[in-house]
């Protein structure tokens, strides 16, 4: 699959890859999909996770399988090899999931993703950053980080262990995720700063736009969020001739190599990919 259908980036659009896992009907964005795959014969490994079946020779690389009929804890008649593998990557990493169907491909604004209440966020909840309306269906836009993170620890995000350099800076955080968001806002108190948080990219820059610049020593934000984007946040303040000379830094799971070019056509000043929260900060305290 061609990850860069959108051509150009800051329109505060996005496509998704429209899925079935059971009777359920999910979304993901194409940035983070690498192709669609039939049928391949697993490897099961002994004594791994229990929502992983096993791992597949992909062009000479070995990629686990999260089963994500089990994980979501839907019924699927169809058998294994009537099922489909997407493979995604995510914060350097490469994993397949399985799927009943694979029903197409929908470009939206984000303005059309909302945000889910809290009780869809429970503990316990299947995990989702936004909910579509598309006539009569709904397709929720699973969190695979979170998912990947309950599988294996290591590759949630920790708190950073910098204990000062942004004394007296004051810092512009945007991110949807609660849980993302707190332990960026802790790890930049802890190094001296003050955090105005926001969950998306519009509330950011309509903050930012009623700020004086002198006080804001820089901005970092997601790319994924509701409403408005991180690309089209840093392409609005790089378009702003008062907001233009802000630092943007770039902190998405899809801040990857292959994907540079679009942080960067927007004027971006730099892009960590999650979940290194350790080189965020070290980049951001030595940022000017």
């Amino acid at each position: 699959m061609k990850q860069d259908i959108l051509l150009e980036s800051g329109i505060n659009e996005l496509e998704i890859v429209i899925f079935k896992v059971g009777s359920s009907t999910l979304g993901v964005n194409v940035a983070k999909v690498e192709c669609i795959l039939t049928y391949q014969p697993l490897t099961e490994v002994p004594n791994s996770n229990g929502n992983i079946s096993g791992v597949i020779n992909y062009r000479g690389r070995v990629i686990p399988v999260l089963d994500l009929i089990k994980t979501l804890k839907q019924d699927c008649p169809k058998q294994p090899q009537e099922r489909l593998l997407i493979l995604i990557n995510i914060n350097n990493s490469d994993f397949a999931v399985e799927v009943s169907s694979v029903s197409g491909i929908r470009r939206l604004s984000w303005k059309d993703i909302e945000t889910p209440s809290s009780i869809l966020l429970s503990q316990n909840a299947t995990p989702i950053t936004g909910i579509v309306k598309a006539n009569d269906e709904i397709i929720l836009m699973l969190d695979f980080e979170k998912i990947l993170s309950d599988i294996d620890p290591s590759l949630a995000l920790k708190e950073s262990r910098a204990i000062k350099g942004l004394e007296g800076k004051k810092l512009v955080v945007a991110e949807d995720s609660t849980f993302l968001l707190k332990v960026v806002n802790e790890s930049l108190l802890k190094a001296g700063a003050t955090v105005e948080k926001f969950s998306n990219g519009k509330d950011a820059l309509d903050f930012l736009e009623q700020s004086s610049v002198d006080e804001i020593y820089c901005v970092i934000t997601d790319i994924e969020m509701p409403v408005m984007d991180g690309l089209t946040l840093t392409k609005q303040i790089k378009t702003n001739p008062k907001l233009k000379s802000i630092p943007v830094v770039l902190f998405s799971s899809i801040a990857s190599d292959g994907l540079a070019h679009k942080g960067l056509s927007v004027g971006a000043d730099a892009q960590i990919t999650k979940p290194e929260i350790e080189k965020l900060v070290e980049l951001v305290i030595n940022l000017r």
